[in-house]
């Protein structure tokens, strides 16, 4: 473990000058080089403060932290969504390769044993919560990171994709081509705050995109579970409307694979007659027939992303991080 005193060698000054300068001293009159030299070398050395020493050891050593993941889906429902398994299993695998592991999992937050949080527990909240949920877990004073979605609430670690510059970006490149007559499938929970009439981000970002520009907002929109029994049911009822939508958006890919299997209900062929949308790129996305246009998001990263903000925290990090992910359109024979 390199010492103040290697620094100081290294760099060819004091020990002391080493100390001020890796404590931030503004009052120490050195050169901007120099300064620039001695946390260089610092870093190069993998130099770690003595109070960050025992912190360190604790993640690679025996007494490893009690890692918690609180999730929105229980095991079941997971099992329908491929997005938050690649998730999950990402998560798995990062803490795997920091000698952690999951210890306890739960849905609710009701479900957290009498006696937690127990020494060195840290939480992992995946999918959308609440803010009474996360307020309760905020006030037990454990490492705590939101996957997946932003908490209402600036004091706390999240990662998650921009969903509302992503749908943004998919309405702006249909209607450059020509779409006009839009439906839209999405969530209909999630959310704890009743003054939110659409609950699901990408929800919210459909209805508003078309008001920001004097637009109607289509009539077309229905709300539900992201399931495929609940796409397949919402896409009939779209296509059984008397003004039937030329393009369907689905929330997510498993509703859209849903709303392919409405089409063809109907006997309507898909891109011909009606063309669907999705989100997530899960990996049936390209092998269906026909392949399904979808907004990609990095699942994979956002899982990694979320261990590694965890371990930070674990580490001693005080300040809060906020890792917001990009898309990218899959454009496929849907669509």
């Amino acid at each position: 473990m390199a010492t103040i005193k290697d620094i100081a060698e290294r760099v060819g000054v004091s020990p002391t000058t080493v100390s001020r300068v890796l404590n931030y001293d503004s009052s120490l009159s050195v050169s901007e080089s120099k300064r620039r030299q001695i946390i260089e070398t610092a870093q190069d050395l993998n130099y770690a403060p003595p109070r960050m020493r025992g912190k360190k050891k604790r993640l690679s050593g025996t007494r490893q932290a009690t890692i918690t993941l609180l999730h929105t889906l229980d095991p079941t429902e997971e099992l329908a969504d491929p997005y938050f398994i690649t998730i999950r299993h990402s998560i798995e695998k990062r803490l795997s390769e920091a000698g952690l592991r999951i210890d306890n999992r739960f849905s609710l937050l009701g479900d957290l044993p009498e006696d937690f949080p127990r020494k060195d527990s840290a939480i992992l909240v995946v999918g959308p919560h609440g803010r009474k949920t996360i307020d309760a877990l905020a006030d037990l004073g454990t490492p705590l990171v939101c996957v997946d979605f932003p908490p209402d609430r600036k004091d706390i670690d999240c990662v998650y994709p921009d969903l509302e510059q992503a749908t943004a970006d998919i309405l702006n490149a249909l209607w450059e081509k020509g779409y006009r007559k839009f439906g839209f499938i999405g969530a209909s929970s999630g959310e704890e705050n009743p003054r939110r009439p659409y609950p699901d981000l990408r929800s919210r970002t459909f209805m508003s995109w078309f008001r920001e520009r004097g637009l109607d907002a289509p009539a077309n929109v229905r709300f539900e579970r992201l399931t495929p029994i609940s796409g397949f049911e919402l896409a009939r009822q779209l296509l059984d409307a008397s003004d039937r939508p030329e393009i369907i958006i689905a929330a997510n890919d498993t509703m859209a694979i849903g709303a392919i299997q409405a089409a063809n209900s109907f006997d309507l062929k898909v891109p011909d007659d009606i063309r669907i949308v999705g989100f997530n790129d899960i990996p049936a996305a390209g092998l269906i027939e026909p392949g399904l246009t979808t907004v990609a998001i990095p699942a994979e990263e956002i899982g990694r992303t979320a261990v590694d903000l965890l371990l930070e925290r674990i580490a001693g990090r005080s300040f809060a991080k906020k890792v917001v992910l990009g898309t990218k359109i899959r454009w496929r024979a849907s669509c």
